[in-house]
C-alpha cells in the first residue's frame, strides 16, 4: 500500500499542532466524534503523522473552507465568586453598579458565569429594591460581596 501524502495549498500565517479537544474550540459546539473522524478520513481534517491524536490546526481549518488563526486562543481566567457576584449586581442596576474591570476585556461570557451571575441577581434584586438611599445600597452591595469572599475562602460549604 503507497504512503499517500496530501498536498496542503500554503497558509497564510502559521501552523498549529493541536489535540482533538483544542480543534473543536474553533466551533460552536464540539463536532461528534464520528463526524470529526469521517472529516479525516476524507482528508478535510489532517493528521500530524508524528503523534496520534494531534492534528495540523490551519490547514484543516483551510480545508474545511474556514478562516485560519495568527495565534491560539487565550483561556479566559475562571472568575471567583466575587467577580461573578459584581456582574450579578451590574445586572440589577448598571448605572448604581458599572460593570466589573474584567468584563470589559471579555470578548465573550462563559455561559456558566452569566448563568450563576443571573442567579444571583434573582436573589439580591429585591432586597436591593427595598434599599431607598444609595449609601445604603452600595454598603448592602459591600455586604453581599464580603459575603461571597467568605463563602469562596471556606470552600463553597
Amino acid at each position: 500500500m503507497a504512503n499517500r501524502r496530501i498536498k496542503t495549498p500554503p497558509i497564510d500565517g502559521p501552523e498549529f499542532i493541536v489535540s482533538r479537544d483544542f480543534f473543536d474550540r474553533y466551533f460552536e459546539r464540539p463536532m461528534p466524534t464520528s463526524t470529526f473522524h469521517d472529516l479525516v478520513n476524507k482528508g478535510k481534517i489532517l493528521a500530524w503523522s508524528h503523534l496520534r491524536g494531534r492534528y495540523y490546526l490551519n490547514s484543516s481549518l483551510q480545508r474545511l473552507g474556514l478562516p485560519t488563526v495568527s495565534d491560539l486562543p487565550k483561556d479566559s481566567p475562571g472568575r471567583s465568586l466575587e467577580d461573578i457576584c459584581r456582574l450579578a449586581f451590574t445586572l440589577i442596576d448598571p448605572l448604581l453598579f458599572p460593570a466589573p474591570p474584567w468584563l470589559l476585556a471579555e470578548e465573550a461570557i462563559d455561559a456558566v458565569v452569566a448563568d450563576h451571575a443571573s442567579r444571583l441577581a434573582d436573589q439580591y434584586r429585591d432586597n436591593v429594591a427595598v434599599i431607598k438611599t444609595t449609601e445604603e445600597k452600595l454598603a448592602y452591595f459591600a455586604g453581599a460581596l464580603d459575603a461571597q469572599f467568605m463563602i469562596e475562602a471556606d470552600g463553597g460549604s
